[in-house]
């Protein structure tokens, strides 16, 4: 196979592809030449190391996410702009993980953050207030779909209804007498927990606690 071009484009697409096909563990500098047909020292003229490397898909993923039209009920803004960003998280393999482990010093993320703060510079929330929530918001999503991701992989490697024997059998050697809110809503539990209406509720009670302490 004939090489590719080399430029930082094609090593990201190629970083890219290489996360979809075997994960963050594959991703290294070796794997992503391999996959160019070229030398790993090539990449150093373009790309200083993993950690630029890990940036620029982390500025791909802001490139990814489109913004929500401007609304008069920033609930309802900020809802719709969380929902797209954990889209775009979770199309990416280890996507959560890649903006957790860079900086947010790129322009398209810095955009990003810019729009969340303008939604509450709109609504005239005090600005002395704004950068908590704001922060707020963004941990809960990554780390919510940090969550996801790992458990979407854990039941990809052993499956749901393994998964679900597992807790089955660990809490049924405990008396239900003594965790019993333990057998009221874990054994209840089906399917994949962390999912979208979940996501919803909690963010829905962040945005709640935020206009709580408001009025």
């Amino acid at each position: 196979m004939a090489k590719k071009n080399i430029n930082k484009e094609s090593i990201i697409e190629a970083a890219l592809e290489i996360l979809h096909e075997n994960g963050m563990a594959a991703l290294t500098m070796r794997n992503i030449a391999a996959k160019l047909k070229v030398q790993a020292p090539a990449l150093y003229w373009y790309i200083k190391n993993k950690q630029e490397l890990l940036q620029l898909i982390g500025e791909y993923i802001s490139s990814q996410i489109t913004f929500p039209k401007q609304s008069n009920d920033w609930q309802e803004e900020t809802t719709e702009l969380a929902l797209k960003i954990r889209k775009v998280l979770l199309s990416i393999p280890n996507g959560a993980e890649i903006m957790m482990d860079t900086l947010p010093i790129t322009k398209k993320r810095l955009h990003l953050i810019n729009r969340t703060f303008e939604i509450f510079y709109r609504a005239q929330f005090p600005e002395h207030k704004i950068f908590q929530y704001v922060l707020a918001i963004n941990n809960y999503i990554t780390t919510f779909v940090l969550d996801e991701q790992r458990q979407l992989q854990m039941v990809k490697t052993i499956g749901v209804e393994e998964i679900h024997k597992q807790f089955f059998e660990s809490i049924s050697q405990i008396p239900e007498e003594e965790i019993p809110y333990v057998y009221r809503h874990m054994l209840k539990q089906k399917g994949v927990i962390n999912n979208e209406d979940n996501f919803l509720s909690g963010l829905n009670i962040i945005l709640m606690g935020i206009n709580g302490e408001l009025n």
